[in-house]
């Protein structure tokens, strides 16, 4: 479910948006959609190396992620994560 936010960036993220936007000739949502969504795949790719080692269990990075175990399993799988 797509979600809508208004933030306050800083001073140095905002200029690096506005510099990708006018390279990219994207908008500065666009931009912005793809910091976050970069974060997410960083975090999620943090979280499976925390499960591999041991520290977190399964049920803990789902919980993290605000996922069923049953959505984490599909969105390892999606992303060629061993489970």
């Amino acid at each position: 479910m797509p979600v809508a936010v208004r933030t306050v960036l800083d001073d140095r993220v905002a200029r690096y948006v506005r510099r990708v936007k006018e390279e990219q000739h994207a908008t500065e949502a666009a931009v912005v959609q793809d910091l976050v969504q970069t974060g997410y795949e960083r975090m999620l790719r943090d979280l499976h190396a925390r499960y591999h080692n041991g520290e977190l269990t399964f049920r803990m990075v789902a919980s993290k992620l605000g996922l069923s175990v049953r959505e984490l399993y599909e969105l390892f799988e999606q992303k060629g994560l061993p489970v």
